[in-house]
C-alpha cells in the first residue's frame, strides 16, 4: 500500500513539473513582443510574377517611438527551383502617400541545396529581416511585396508573411 502512495505522489509530482514546463514555455513564446504576425498563401505554390501581396498593418498594438524589427516570413515547398529568392517590397512607414522601395535578395537553400530555417519532409519556414524602424504616429500602414524573379509563376512557394516585433533592448 505505501509503495502505491509513493507512485502516486510521483506521478503527481511529475505532472506537476510537465505542467510547470509547458506554462514556462508557452511564457517564453509569448515574449518575443510580436505585434504584427500575418500570412498570404499563395494559390496552387505559384505566385505570379505581377500578384501584389497588401499588407494592412493595424498600428494600434505599436507604441509610436520604439523600435520594431519588421521581416518577411517566407514558407516554401522542394519543388522551388532556386537557391535565392528576391523581392520588391514597398512600404509607407515614413509617409503616407509616398512608398519607400526596398529591393532584397534572400537565399533560401545553401550551396549544396539544404533548405534555410525550419521545418521537414516538403515544407519549409524561413525568417528574413527586411528593416527596422520607428514608428512615428499610430496610423495604419501598409506593406507591398512581389517577387523580383523571372519565372511567370513562380512554383514552389506557399506562402509570404510580415512579422514586425518590439526590438529588445
Amino acid at each position: 500500500m505505501e509503495n502505491r502512495n509513493k507512485t502516486s505522489r510521483m506521478h503527481k509530482s511529475g505532472y506537476t513539473y510537465l505542467i510547470l514546463l509547458l506554462v514556462s514555455l508557452m511564457n517564453i513564446s509569448c515574449n518575443k513582443q510580436e505585434v504584427y504576425y500575418h500570412f498570404h498563401e499563395i494559390k496552387d505554390a505559384k505566385w505570379q510574377q505581377k500578384d501584389t501581396l497588401t499588407f494592412d498593418v493595424d498600428s494600434t498594438a505599436i507604441t509610436p517611438n520604439t523600435l520594431y524589427s519588421v521581416a518577411i516570413e517566407v514558407s516554401n515547398n522542394v519543388n522551388y527551383p532556386y537557391q535565392n529568392i528576391w523581392f520588391f517590397v514597398q512600404h509607407n512607414f515614413t509617409a503616407d502617400s509616398t512608398y519607400t522601395e526596398i529591393s532584397r535578395e534572400y537565399k533560401l537553400a545553401d550551396e549544396f541545396g539544404k533548405w534555410q530555417g525550419s521545418g521537414f519532409g516538403t515544407l519549409y519556414q524561413v525568417s528574413f529581416p527586411l528593416t527596422d524602424i520607428v514608428f512615428r504616429e499610430k496610423k495604419n500602414y501598409r506593406i507591398k511585396i512581389e517577387h523580383g524573379m523571372r519565372d511567370e509563376p513562380l512554383n514552389g512557394i506557399e506562402k509570404i508573411g510580415i512579422k514586425i516585433s518590439k526590438k529588445q533592448e
